[in-house]
């Protein structure tokens, strides 16, 4: 069931992706997908799903201010090459930063600076 719900919201933004193109012919710029980083495996095969209709440029990964570790993503980029380019670590705007890769495996692996 949650397959069906994940093609049909990724049809809407296939559509989304086509009227946007239609004004501007180079739209969208940027398809980012976002993923909770609790997610987990299913996270996978949102990211095939969506990548298929509308291929992403990058993820988002929020929630990495809690206990999750988002380990995810090496698989989706292992597997896709979609990068991770933001990340949220709170509730505010100001809470979302440029992904820094160096900082990311070193909070995943709990490695000192």
């Amino acid at each position: 069931m949650e397959g069906c719900k994940i093609k049909q919201i990724s049809c809407k933004s296939w559509r989304r992706k086509r009227v946007c193109s239609k004004v501007i012919p180079q739209a969208p710029h940027e398809t980012f997908l976002v993923l909770d980083a609790t997610t987990g495996q299913n996270a996978i095969d949102q990211a095939h799903i969506f990548n298929k209709f509308t291929p992403l440029t990058g993820i988002i990964l929020t929630k990495l201010d809690g206990s999750a570790k988002g380990g995810i993503i090496l698989s989706i980029y292992q597997q896709l090459g979609i990068p991770v380019t933001w990340v949220g670590t709170g509730e505010k705007a100001d809470d979302l930063d440029p992904f820094d890769p160096d900082a990311y495996v070193n909070a995943l692996f709990d490695l000192e600076d």
